[in-house]
């Protein structure tokens, strides 16, 4: 089952936060030019490029808790199945976009053939933002150097950022759960277990 669904970026376009205006919502003028220009195109008959998005979970699989990348976002795009270490995603369709940041949660030692859900999170936060062009595929490499957040790599992100991309990027995920950004801990507060 997908951890996320098309009603969270509803969710995060109803919020109307800061963060999500620049990673998720596209409200400027600029962000309506790759549409114009796939309508003029399909106006005129000519063929579109494809244009994707892979996300590479380059964490190692042999380790004792292997980094299972569970839920992950970048600019519009929501990965729809988790991705286990040293594999990457199938190819998701998408735009033109100047750089924007990417969200990734990963599940520690969860196996993704598994029907039960973990429970036990770390959440990252891409250093810099990702840019594609028309016709490319862009590959999101998810490992310490390209993200920020891991605490077992010394790499922190604030307790704000933290509850930005847990309560606005990714909150089924952690309805019922509270993240310490310091830790990298995942907590029960209430009915955990949402979709």
């Amino acid at each position: 089952m997908p951890p996320l669904g098309s009603s969270q970026t509803a969710e995060l376009h109803d919020k109307g936060t800061p963060v999500a205006r620049g990673s998720l919502a596209h409200n400027s003028r600029a962000s309506l030019v790759p549409f114009a220009v796939a309508f003029a195109a399909l106006a005129l008959g000519c063929t579109i490029p494809q244009t994707n998005v892979v996300l590479d979970n380059d964490y190692p699989a042999a380790q004792a808790a292997p980094l299972v990348a569970y839920a992950a976002i970048w600019q519009a795009v929501i990965f729809p199945s988790p991705v286990a270490p040293g594999s990457s995603s199938a190819p998701q369709s998408t735009v033109p976009a100047s750089a924007n940041t990417a969200y990734v949660v990963l599940a520690p030692g969860w196996d993704p053939t598994s029907p039960t859900k973990p429970t036990s999170f770390v959440v990252l936060q891409s250093r810099s933002g990702f840019a594609v062009d028309l016709g490319d595929t862009l590959h999101i490499p998810v490992d310490d150097t390209t993200f920020a957040g891991n605490c077992a790599a010394g790499s922190l992100l604030t307790q704000a950022q933290a509850d930005f991309i847990t309560q606005y990027v990714f909150p089924s995920t952690f309805a019922g759960f509270h993240y310490d950004a310091a830790t990298c801990t995942t907590t029960q507060t209430g009915d955990a277990g949402a979709p």
